[in-house]
């Protein structure tokens, strides 16, 4: 009885063995499918907007780094130009990625952003949870919030005009 367990898990096993292979082969990841007997490739479209940001802060961290060192007066030519490299890497990185640093935004795009960031304080200072615990002094500091982004619209409504 044990020998023919034995024999029947040895066969189960090259059988799920040969299955996996047989899967594993055909298996295609979704990126090339066979249809009628031609190999398509899909190609997928990425979002780069964490490698933009992973790029952007090792920047910032290299240039405070930098002013570290010159402050500590520890700089010297051979690090800058190792600085230079590594920046230039970067930035190259960032351009072929499809980073613009450049994005200027049109009159109306920025009063809306700002009619946003009206909108949220707003909200903030009349939602009935935050209702309860306002005080004098957050209210004084949405007014100053408030005046100044009202001030920024109106600006930008006359030049639009």
């Amino acid at each position: 009885m044990k020998i023919v367990y034995l024999y029947f898990m040895k066969l189960s096993f090259k059988i799920t063995f040969f299955l996996l292979f047989i899967f594993a082969t055909n298996f295609s990841f979704g990126a090339i499918s066979m249809i009628e007997n031609k190999a398509t490739i899909v190609v997928l479209e990425q979002d780069y907007t964490v490698l933009i940001k992973k790029i952007k802060a090792k920047i910032d961290f290299l240039n405070k780094q930098k002013e570290k060192f010159e402050t500590a007066k520890k700089w010297s030519p051979a690090k800058e130009k190792n600085y230079l490299k590594q920046v230039k890497t970067l930035e190259e990185n960032l351009k072929r990625l499809g980073y613009n640093e450049e994005k200027e935004l049109t009159v109306q795009q920025k009063i809306k952003k700002l009619q946003k960031q009206l909108k949220y304080i707003n909200n903030s200072r009349v939602n009935k949870n935050a209702k309860d615990g306002w005080t004098k002094k957050d209210d004084s500091i949405y007014e100053k919030k408030a005046s100044k982004l009202i001030d920024s619209i109106i600006k930008l409504r006359m030049i639009k005009e």
